[in-house]
């Protein structure tokens, strides 16, 4: 079988909400890897909140930061962050409208007092570990001049005012909001990145860097971020437990996460 490059989600796609990453997942990415097929990890998060645990399965790159960083060889080879202007105009309007936010930063989330401590209550109320809120926080600072904070990525809100798909039309056409795609999240918490950079141009720069083919892409993967990710993919999986939306688009839906979904996937795609 011609080598594949496998592009995989982590939150709902490799990762429980629990924070486990199951065995047959684990199985299913080192035997494919095994066989000759390329792992690359494809998420909305940043950096610093991939975890080495799962990195040690054995992965040949990293798509984070929904697109804005892409790193190939253990080094960077592409990173967009916000600007100057909207990391100040971003920030006057959330925090001018009550939003509980926060921006992910180089190695930790940079945020202020009052949104601290709102998103520390929701990391509680949602049942989160120690162990998984300090993966997502990574080194966090807290300060009250956040758009003054370097090499800013993305935007996480909570409790918005306005429902996510009006939020995206506010802050267009620097920005682009997407629901967010966390247990316990509903219409009014997102994500912010820059318009233009998602997990598909992400995608495009690591098959750029390793002279790689779009025909030789599979995605898989479960929220509202993984769309164009899917949509950009030769074949795209979705996971038992994805939104609908993302089914509906999918070549192949798997089981669930918890149902070795993962593993049945590669499973018929013939990776195994």
């Amino acid at each position: 079988m011609q080598q594949k490059i496998v592009f995989l989600d982590i939150d709902g796609t490799m990762v429980c909400f629990d924070g486990s990453i199951p065995e047959s997942a684990q199985k299913a990415v080192k035997q494919a890897r095994a066989n000759g097929h390329k792992m690359v990890v494809c998420t909305g998060r940043s950096r610093f909140q991939v975890s080495d645990e799962l990195l040690s399965l054995g992965f040949d790159g990293i798509v984070c930061g929904a697109g804005a960083r892409v790193v190939a060889d253990g080094k960077d080879i592409y990173h967009a962050v916000i600007s100057d202007e909207q990391k100040k105009k971003s920030f006057d309007y959330l925090e001018n409208n009550g939003f509980l936010f926060c921006y992910q930063g180089e190695h930790g989330l940079i945020v202020n007092k009052r949104s601290m401590e709102g998103i520390l209550k929701k990391y509680e109320n949602t049942g989160m570990t120690e162990k998984q809120a300090a993966q997502l926080q990574g080194q966090l600072t807290v300060c009250e001049d956040v758009w003054k904070q370097p090499d800013l990525e993305k935007i996480i809100f909570y409790d918005s005012p306005f429902p996510v798909k009006e939020v995206h039309e506010q802050l267009l056409p620097y920005f682009d909001t997407v629901p967010l795609s966390l247990e316990g999240a509903d219409g009014y918490a997102g994500e912010i990145g820059i318009n233009g950079i998602h997990k598909a141009t992400g995608m495009q720069i690591y098959l750029d860097h390793v002279g790689a083919s779009r025909e030789d892409t599979i995605a898989i993967g479960d929220g509202p971020n993984d769309l164009q990710m899917m949509d950009f993919a030769h074949t795209s999986v979705a996971m038992g437990n994805a939104l609908q939306a993302v089914k509906d688009l999918a070549d192949l839906v798997t089981t669930n996460i918890d149902d070795d979904g993962i593993y049945h996937a590669f499973e018929k795609l013939g990776l195994l």
